[in-house]
């Protein structure tokens, strides 16, 4: 698979039509085409597997989000783009009950058809179905506001790829790197010491504001009294998380809450998911390869589990939502750094010193001790898409901030990413909170 195959050139495009193009249309083919770039790395079989059951094949998410404007935007049109587009919407639907049965999420890896080559085909039909009837200017605003979810939708799908792929290469016995990185471009980051910033007791604002894009779990803006509390400016780091480990943090359960505990003695749990003993030393694997643990830079893919117990061990806790809300709010660069972002125009995975930068401190999704609840008034949608997100509040943690694959425009202080307590697939990391 190269990274021509499918995709479409913005410049190919109506090139007649002298108007500049919505941006809108500019947004849509280039999430498309990105899509198509991370994956142009991997082989055929890195493709298809799926390692895990919460792990999706990348050629899953390759389909689904060419399903998502197949269903949403195209069928009630009845703009149906191929003969099997039924089949495609029961193997490639989620989690969209109200359109119809689908196939189990644990059971993607078994699917060795559709092929990788029917799935990109495919995928340029859905595109360039859209892009006519952008170019067709019959689109109504409701059919707008779905393609913008739309693409919203397939960018956080990017980020779950990149989630799926270490997972997938990350796994493996001899562990390959999805992007290699040049001797001379890995640096050494100096330890710092951890401090604390302050935040006097405060009534405010929550939420996304209405005249830019949000999903409807940030609604509606409401507000909440704040007592005080004090936050840590960094991340924690490997070196403290060791100390941790040292001092048995997975073998004392007087640490953990009951549920974790249970979840440390089924899994046998020891140490972070990408960890790896070898001849003594630990190594970590990251998406550039398999390399010496840095103990400077911020321990990541921890699970609310792991965190939560870490903070009880340094006599802290972690930060409610709105703490962590209230502090991005005051500090624009908390979530916002130009070096925390995966930037889409650049490489697929940030360079080196951007992904491995600790004083970015939106490089990991930060764990909250905030449940995953509706906001007071929130109500969803009376559409299909009334599914995206109030269906899964409940038993899951809202965790806050981006990660070094999460694009720029979701990274903002209103964002609700949300998982279960056990998960630590996705690039998570610890801060923590204590009370003034």
């Amino acid at each position: 698979m190269t990274r021509n195959n499918s995709a479409i050139d913005p410049k190919s495009i109506g090139q007649a039509n002298e108007e500049a193009k919505p941006s809108l249309q500019e947004a849509f083919i280039e999430v498309r085409q990105q899509t198509e770039h991370i994956c142009a790395n991997l082989e055929i079989e890195d493709l298809v597997v799926q390692p895990a059951a919460y792990v999706s094949p990348p050629k899953w998410h390759l389909a689904h989000t060419s399903w998502f404007f197949d269903c949403f935007v195209l069928e009630p049109l009845k703009m149906a783009q191929t003969s099997k587009s039924p089949q495609y919407h029961y193997l490639f639907n989620s989690y969209y009950k109200s359109q119809g049965a689908h196939w189990i999420q644990s059971n993607r890896g078994q699917l060795s058809r559709p092929t990788v080559n029917e799935i990109m085909g495919y995928r340029q039909l859905i595109t360039r179905a859209i892009v006519d009837l952008f170019e067709s200017d019959s689109l109504s605003k409701q059919q707008l506001e779905i393609i913008a979810t739309g693409i919203q939708h397939e960018q956080q799908h990017q980020e779950l790829l990149l989630m799926d792929i270490k997972f997938i290469l990350g796994n493996q016995p001899w562990p390959e790197a999805y992007e290699a990185v040049a001797d001379s471009d890995k640096i050494i980051l100096p330890a710092r010491a951890l401090g604390w910033i302050e935040s006097t007791e405060n009534i405010s604002l929550f939420g996304a504001r209405l005249d830019d894009f949000s999903y409807d779990n940030e609604r509606p803006r409401h507000r909440r009294w704040i007592s005080g509390f004090q936050l840590a400016d960094r991340l924690i780091n490997n070196a403290e998380y060791m100390d941790f480990m040292t001092d048995g943090g997975y073998r004392r359960p007087e640490l953990w809450l009951s549920d974790g505990w249970d979840w440390v003695q089924q899994n046998q749990m020891t140490h972070p998911l990408y960890w790896r003993k070898q001849n003594h030393h630990w190594e970590e694997y990251q998406l550039r390869g398999l390399e010496p643990l840095n103990p400077n830079l911020p321990v990541s893919h921890i699970s609310f589990y792991e965190a939560d117990a870490y903070a009880r061990w340094m006599g802290a806790r972690l930060p409610t939502e709105f703490e962590l809300e209230t502090y991005c709010s005051k500090d624009k660069n908390l979530f916002g750094k130009e070096t925390a972002f995966w930037d889409p125009s650049e490489s697929v995975y940030p360079s080196p010193q951007r992904a491995c930068d600790e004083f970015d401190t939106g490089l990991l999704w930060q764990w909250t001790n905030s449940a995953y609840s509706p906001y007071p008034g929130y109500k969803t949608t009376n559409t299909a898409l009334g599914e995206y997100n109030g269906k899964f509040m409940a038993n899951q943690y809202v965790l806050k901030g981006g990660c070094v694959a999460t694009p720029k425009q979701h990274m903002r202080a209103s964002y609700r990413n949300f998982y279960r307590p056990s998960d630590r697939w996705a690039f998570t990391g610890i801060r923590l909170a204590k009370d003034l």
